[in-house]
């Protein structure tokens, strides 16, 4: 048995073993920087350093890499950064597990799927930049390749946009937390956001990141109240849930304004994606807004829900002109008439949308799998086991070329603090990795939890603060009972009676909708 999270696609274990407890001989190559990093990711115990040598071949595929390991040294094959780095990283984890002895094998590996995302949420807890960077390097040892960055909430805005500076002066602050009375704030300036980038290029990581609309907008509406439906004066959303007042897709200078921050957006994040959300938009304010029901005449549509597909597709035009692909959650997808061009990260899949999710894709839709069960990691181990989420159908769309691959998000409602977000991270996001890595013939989940031991020595020795136990990340029916009813808890922050004496004000102040 390898020690390596992800399973290598192909392995050929050989009698003997290498001594590399006095660390590595490498000679130069192309890619001396992950060599760089590499290094410093190991502790020699001292003794004699075994030899390492690279090679390029542009046969192999962008992510493939070959690692021949013997008595006498080790190869690396790869026909890129990143193919070596990933060949690193299992050789890396060899090293961690038997102390620098290892095992002589050859091994060929390439991933199942191109697009094997890790979604960190900001919004509803900023995230120093140090921690952030941590999670990319555990995406790294995870061999995860797209950093998904949702960095605009209700509850907070954090992302520095120079042309609109009100968004982080006075949205991302929020004046406490459901019912903690202490303040909470914080935000990354457009120099942190370019070196996280540079970060994660480094690291063979593209960045998506996400600026969601027309809903999760309270924060912005705090700055700049007319971009509101009725200009209103809100503050900074302090309790989660879904909230009402959202983007008015009526006016055009709403419009302007998200050009605008995208213009920003698209110079900070290179990498040819921009996520908008585009989930949980209620549309009672558009109902009563003089200037979304005129613009809904105006274009000849249905009703809100259609305003809403075409607020989309103007802003998905606008970024497809600067070369940007544009994707929403899949929930997006209300009126029938979503532009088949933008991408769907899909998070409510359940049997009976299967067929709907396939016949998106022959329209040209491209999928992302982010399934909220099993793939949230801030839902409980009740409601997302370890073991479903190792064994999961990743590929709910039966290998269709439309099906880019997953994500896994990290939401923070419930995620104060750093060792909380390690504790529900890991050990699932190894399970999450071998799903979207591993070939199915070969995940064994019998086989996954006997290289637990040496997964969590190595996830201490890259900084993990805490980490659930396989007993913990898959509880019982009478703790997982009450692990669930801790869980909500966050019912009784509920915010829907706010929502619903709002609405009542609104409605009267603004009359029925005509």
């Amino acid at each position: 048995m390898l020690n390596i999270i992800p399973k290598p696609y192909k392995a050929e274990e050989l009698p003997g073993k290498a001594d590399a407890r006095g660390g590595f001989n490498f000679a130069p190559c192309s890619w001396d920087r992950d060599t760089a990093r590499f290094l410093k990711n190991i502790s020699p115990s001292g003794g004699a350093r075994l030899a390492v040598a690279a090679e390029e071949n542009s046969a192999l595929g962008k992510e493939e890499y070959c690692l021949d390991i013997s008595e006498s040294g080790v190869k690396i094959t790869a026909s890129s950064g990143a193919g070596y780095a990933y060949a690193l990283e299992s050789l890396r984890q060899l090293y961690s597990a038997g102390g620098g002895l290892l095992p002589c094998v050859k091994i060929k590996d390439k991933p199942r799927f191109a697009w094997r995302g890790f979604m960190l949420d900001v919004g509803r807890y900023y995230m120093p930049v140090d921690e952030v960077k941590r999670f990319i390097d555990f995406m790294v040892m995870h061999k995860l390749n797209v950093f998904h960055f949702h960095l605009t909430e209700d509850q907070g805005w954090r992302l520095e946009i120079k042309k609109y500076p009100l968004l982080t002066e006075k949205g991302s602050r929020r004046s406490h937390t459901n019912f903690n009375c202490r303040p909470h704030g914080g935000f990354y300036t457009q120099e942190e956001i370019k070196d996280i980038v540079e970060y994660c290029h480094e690291r063979h990581v593209i960045v998506v990141p996400e600026i969601d609309m027309p809903g999760h907008m309270q924060a912005a509406i705090h700055c700049y109240p007319e971009l509101s439906c009725f200009d209103r004066k809100l503050p900074v959303a302090t309790h989660w849930g879904v909230k009402h007042d959202i983007l008015c897709a009526g006016k055009d200078s709403t419009l302007q304004f998200v050009k605008g921050v995208l213009d920003e957006v698209v110079e900070l994040f290179p990498d040819g994606y921009v996520h908008l959300g585009g989930d949980e938009a209620p549309k009672m304010r558009w109902q009563l807004c003089p200037h979304c029901q005129k613009k809904i005449k105006q274009l000849g549509l249905k009703d809100e829900n259609q305003l809403q597909a075409h607020f989309i597709g103007e802003v998905k035009d606008y970024l497809k002109e600067k070369g940007v692909q544009a994707i929403t959650w899949n929930e997006d997808e209300i009126s029938g008439k979503a532009p088949a061009d933008v991408t769907w990260t899909v998070w409510n899949v359940l049997e009976k949308d299967l067929n709907k999710m396939y016949a998106e894709m022959e329209r040209g839709r491209k999928l992302i799998n982010s399934s909220s069960v099993p793939n949230y990691l801030d839902l409980t181990y009740n409601k997302n086991p370890l073991k479903d989420v190792y064994s999961q159908p990743v590929d709910i769309c039966k290998k269709h070329e439309k099906m880019l691959g997953a994500e896994a998000s990290l939401w923070t409602e419930q995620i104060p603090t750093i060792k909380r977000a390690h504790f529900m991270t890991f050990p699932r996001l190894g399970a999450f990795a071998e799903a979207v890595w591993s070939d199915d013939m070969s995940r064994n989940y019998d086989e996954f939890l006997a290289r637990i031991p040496a997964y969590e020595k190595l996830l201490k020795s890259a900084g993990a603060v805490k980490t659930a136990s396989v007993k913990r990340a898959n509880p019982g029916k009478i703790f997982g009972a009450f692990e669930q009813l801790w869980f909500n808890k966050v019912q009784l922050c509920w915010h829907g009676l706010h929502n619903l004496i709002d609405d009542a004000k609104v409605k009267s102040k603004y009359g029925k909708k005509k």
